[in-house]
């Protein structure tokens, strides 16, 4: 049922961020990239904080960094600090499920199967205050921070009054930080917060359950939240009867727009509609909350007076006033017609469509709205002036195939529209006349690619691309796809969340994840060139040389692998290391540090170290294979100035470790008794037995590798197969290790170089060759 009121927001395409941004002025942006969560259940960011410190996270899937509690794979709500680059859980119910069946059946449920839940409970669509303080939410659970269906006591209480209802939960306060900095912050629980019934209603209809078919039903009587700037003021869509203000009941159970303010605990009822079907819905705030737009196919009087203007009961969208107690203003801004009963000519979709200052609304709509009104075949967006009561249309409307919904919105300092589109446009705002020209060029008539662009407010057709997706492998998904930007109060910070996508951070489930979008400005750039920056491998310092190398160099990085970027321009204001690396953070290094940003193939790289010489990055372990001679572009942001190059991506590019700053020759290797060299290729276990040694190589390059595509020679001796035991990520970011049984015929090798081949597609890549190579000593 969630899914269904969620239908407008769902991200359902294939997408993958790269770009070229040049000045501040030029009309593509250089996007960075970076994969909030990583999980095998969807999440949804939900919003953004005014300062992109915080982003709000719906999901089903165990993603929090500190004290996870979500095995099993309810709806709840996540808080990411991107300062402190940790997920902490808000929300912790569990839904009411059936008694186990007999016989178990096969395959076992996976947890969350519908055909397993009584009483569904769940957390829905949070919204955060853009001062960061308070996220609002509607949730079935009495108590949501702790509440467990399974109770006895609790399954009753739900099967009587198992609702939605809004709640509002206080962040706990934070210091301030500096997000360029990259700087670790103090830990500070997010979930230790208060939470706040905001209403307590009786149900419209009691719980159903689910089944292998069909969703498990909750009523959704309190639903689509809205916060101002400080969620003093509140606004939602409600069934119930809630409020008798300025004379408005809601008897009939129509949704109805309500306000609450936090500081009197008082309800105001902003619409009184009649007759059925029909609804009020995604209500928008202004920062002050004193406006409030919703969309509506009531036929609602103007305070001005009359009996309203909307009797065909066509879908309409409305502004109102609110001074803290009583709804006032009530008018009608758009006055249209629909071709048909079934057509619905306005689109308000959920989300903020009301500028911070309340001074422009946006939406969409299929009429020629501020001319003739007529009704076209396809919609496209408008910008409304509420003051001037005018209409500007945004881009042109598709001749064909259609378009994404494009949700408007705008940046929390009132300068900015923001949208996304499929379709290209130049510029200026007008569709080019050529497939190839323009914004978003394609190659042909199925090419169609969804993009985030934006706009000022002031002149709404001068567009700006802020992604750059590439060619969807299914050439209609586009239809169906939803990309609903989060900006902050600057276009520099966005959350999104994307469907089947891997932008380079890790999604090879093609969960929906949650993103940020980094777009940093430009004071300067470099264009692209072989010789702007030069890269090493991250252990032993090989050099990358992309045509032609001669060994040790190698030709490219590979995914997740640990490099280093040289140039003689400055790559940062000063050096800085990062004060904390670790996989279980999200993200596990800074992409901010010191001011200084990389991005390869716009996915944003985990930053080790900068200095005015020297970068130490992770490349995203996400990014796929470059082909042939093909190449990605980098982009360095130092504080403004943009450098940038190309590198090569290969499937593994192998470099092992040694001991000491990285130019010695003893690998980095210890037995799993934790002893280093030199090692017997047989050891005395814990209960006393003697089997054979298991070593262990860190190393870095080779983050995607299965152990049958591994072969490690000690000496002339090579190992693979089974003896091959483990070949994966450790905690540290760009650190991987590989634990490869001995065998019996290594006794007595002596000091022995050590190599790590991989083997894919029939290309072999390699460690340092023999020559170089570092070694261990067996006895």
């Amino acid at each position: 049922m969630t899914r269904a009121l969620r239908s407008v927001s769902l991200i359902t395409t294939l997408l993958l961020f790269l770009g070229a941004f040049t000045f501040a002025l030029a009309q593509t942006a250089d996007p960075f990239v970076a994969q909030i969560t990583a999980s095998d259940r969807d999440s949804f960011a939900g919003d953004i904080s005014g300062d992109g410190r915080l982003v709000v996270i719906e999901s089903n899937g165990n993603i929090a960094t500190e004290n996870p509690d979500n095995a099993d794979g309810n709806r709840e709500i996540f808080l990411f600090d991107y300062a402190q680059r940790r997920i902490f859980q808000i929300t912790r119910t569990r839904s009411t499920l059936k008694p186990p069946p007999t016989p178990t059946p096969s395959p076992t449920p996976r947890p969350g199967d519908p055909s397993t839940i009584d009483i569904e409970v769940s957390n829905n669509k949070p919204v955060i205050s853009n001062d960061g303080r308070f996220i609002a939410f509607s949730s079935n659970a009495p108590t949501p921070a702790s509440f467990d269906g399974s109770d006895a006591a609790n399954r009753a209480a739900l099967a009587a009054d198992g609702n939605q209802e809004i709640f509002l939960y206080q962040i706990p306060a934070l210091p301030n930080a500096d997000l360029t900095s990259g700087t670790d912050v103090p830990l500070v629980d997010l979930a230790s917060g208060t939470f706040t019934s905001v209403t307590n209603t009786p149900a419209s209809r009691t719980p159903q359950p689910g089944s292998a078919n069909v969703a498990p039903f909750a009523a959704f009587d309190n639903r689509d939240v809205a916060v101002n700037d400080n969620a003093s003021i509140v606004a939602f869509v409600s069934t119930r009867n809630l409020a008798t203000v300025n004379g408005g009941t809601n008897t009939d159970a129509n949704p109805e727009i309500f306000v609450f303010n936090r500081n009197t605990g008082a309800f105001a009822q902003a619409t009184n509609t009649q007759g059925r079907f029909v609804f009020n819905e995604n209500v928008s705030l202004s920062g002050d909350g004193s406006v409030m737009a919703f969309i509506s196919s009531g036929n609602i009087p103007e305070t001005s007076g009359g009996t309203g203007n909307n009797a065909d009961g066509n879908v309409e969208i409305y502004l109102a006033n609110f001074n803290g107690t009583t709804v006032t203003s009530m008018r009608q801004v758009t006055r249209t017609a629909a071709a048909n009963s079934n057509a619905s000519v306005n689109i308000l979709s959920p989300g903020n469509r009301l500028s911070r200052n309340g001074s422009f609304l946006a939406f969409e709509s299929t009429a020629n709205l501020g001319s003739d009104n007529a009704i076209q075949a396809t919609t496209t967006s408008f910008l409304y002036n509420v003051s001037a009561n005018t209409f500007t249309q945004v881009g042109p409307r598709p001749t064909s195939g259609g378009d994404v919904l494009r949700f408007p919105t705008f940046t929390g300092d009132n300068s900015t529209l923001v949208f996304a589109s499929a379709l290209n446009f130049r510029a200026d705002g007008s569709a080019p006349t050529s497939s190839t020209d323009g914004l978003n060029p394609g190659t042909g008539p199925n090419d169609r690619r969804v993009q985030i662009f934006s706009t000022p407010i002031a002149s709404p057709n001068n567009f700006t691309r802020l992604t750059n997706t590439p060619t969807s492998t299914n050439a209609t998904s586009f239809g169906t796809a939803a990309l609903q930007p989060f900006p902050t109060n600057t276009l520099r910070r966005i959350a999104f969340s994307l469907a089947r996508t891997e932008l380079g951070g890790g999604n090879a489930d093609n969960s929906t994840e949650a993103f940020y979008l980094l777009t940093p400005p430009t004071t300067s750039d470099t264009p692209a060139s072989a010789n702007a920056i030069s890269y090493l491998t991250g252990a032993t310092r090989r050099d990358v040389v992309a045509t032609n190398p001669t060994a040790p160099a190698v030709s490219s990085l590979a995914p997740g692998m640990l490099a280093f970027a040289r140039s003689s321009q400055s790559l940062a204001p000063s050096e800085r290391n990062a004060e904390s690396a670790s996989e279980r953070r999200r993200f596990p290094l800074p992409v901010e540090l010191n001011g200084v940003s990389v991005s390869i193939n716009s996915a944003a790289a985990g930053l080790r170290f900068v200095s005015p010489g020297e970068i130490r990055f992770v490349v995203p372990p996400g990014l796929a294979a470059t082909t042939g001679t093909n190449t990605y572009p980098i982009v360095i942001n130092n504080n403004g100035a943009v450098i940038r190059s190309t590198i090569q991506i290969t499937p593994a590019q192998p470099d092992i470790f040694t001991l000491g700053d990285g130019t010695g020759n003893r690998a980095s290797v210890m037995n799993q008794m934790m002893m280093p060299e030199p090692f017997n290729v047989t050891v005395v276990n814990a209960a006393g037995e003697t089997v054979p040694t298991v070593l262990s190589i860190l190393l870095t390059g080779v983050r995607n590798v299965q152990a049958s595509q591994v072969t490690v020679r000690i000496g002339t001796t090579d190992i693979t197969g089974a003896a091959i035991q483990f070949v994966g990520p450790t905690e540290t970011p760009g650190t991987d290790q590989i634990n490869v049984q001995l065998p019996a015929s290594l006794a007595g090798a002596g000091d022995a170089p050590i190599i790590v081949n991989v083997t894919i597609s029939s290309q072999t890549f390699s460690s340092r060759p023999v020559e170089t190579a570092p070694r261990i000593s067996i006895n």
